[in-house]
């Protein structure tokens, strides 16, 4: 099966990341490399295509995402119920408080320990697409030599909301028509404060960040204009637009504070223009 990368991002973007990868290496020991990217920057066909290029260079190689590790439904909707005037939680899932925590820590700890676990699937098809958990898991027998774990908000930091809104204003992100009085960032920043024991299980930091804020919009608006040929159904533009303003501040947050130490510029195009590293 033909790589969805070109030939030039191959030679100027995943082999050199990769060969920073084997730099990490080392027998009997588990590297955990987070992989971070806002909506529709690639980051599910990126882990596919380094997976495969390390397995064949004879890593054994574990991959998965934070989307896994969503709450079942009953308790996204009772998180809905909770904060009903919140249009962070109003969507399904997505944002930081409507992952099970305490799990993906155990699965981590047990990932870079080298025990046999367990990853959770979740499948976002059911509910009329709110998704709930699979009965199906995926078994981690063997230790890998590298864990790819991908999600958009991996490595997310959590400052005030003054700060946050001062993040958006930079980068014309409508944070205060969302929220003007910033109460409703407020308590998802509470809830992100909760993920930084997860963060220190990362090894390495991937970022995969395009050269717009609007470019998050567009491939969002592309991929659902897409699902609609499939489907016959789906959101509308304006729908969408509200979808994706509610990821932008925590999306940009991310961008903003996370020092990745390689950072995937993406241009216009949907293509790896460049590879900044941390210096």
């Amino acid at each position: 099966m033909p790589s969805p990368f070109s030939r030039q991002e191959h030679e100027k973007i995943l082999h050199p990341l990769i060969a920073r990868f084997e730099k990490l290496y080392k027998k009997n020991q588990t590297t955990i490399i987070g992989i971070q990217g806002g909506q529709g920057t690639g980051k599910t066909t990126l882990v596919k295509v380094l997976e495969k290029e390390l397995e064949l260079k004879g890593y054994h190689v574990t991959s998965f995402s934070i989307d896994d590790f969503y709450l079942p439904l009953s308790k996204r909707e009772a998180l809905q119920k909770k904060y009903p005037q919140n249009p962070f939680y109003q969507i399904p899932r997505g944002l930081p408080g409507t992952h099970r925590i305490s799990l993906l820590q155990t699965v981590l700890y047990d990932l870079r320990s080298g025990r046999r676990t367990e990853l959770p699937i979740f499948d976002k098809s059911i509910n009329n697409g709110k998704g709930d958990l699979s009965p199906l898991k995926t078994v981690v027998s063997q230790r890998p030599d590298f864990v790819l774990f991908e999600g958009w908000c991996v490595g997310i930091p959590s400052v005030t909301p003054l700060a946050l809104a001062r993040l958006c204003s930079k980068h014309n992100i409508p944070l205060k028509e969302i929220d003007p009085k910033l109460t409703h960032a407020a308590l998802v920043l509470r809830f992100i404060k909760r993920y930084r024991p997860l963060w220190k299980f990362l090894d390495y930091m991937v970022m995969l960040r395009p050269e717009s804020a609007s470019l998050h919009l567009q491939w969002r608006q592309q991929q659902e204009h897409e699902l609609k040929q499939i489907r016959k159904q789906g959101m509308t533009e304006q729908e969408v637009e509200q979808f994706v303003n509610l990821f932008l501040p925590f999306t940009y947050l991310c961008y903003e504070k996370i020092k990745a130490d390689a950072t995937i510029v993406i241009d216009k195009d949907h293509t790896f223009s460049k590879i900044v590293w941390k210096q």
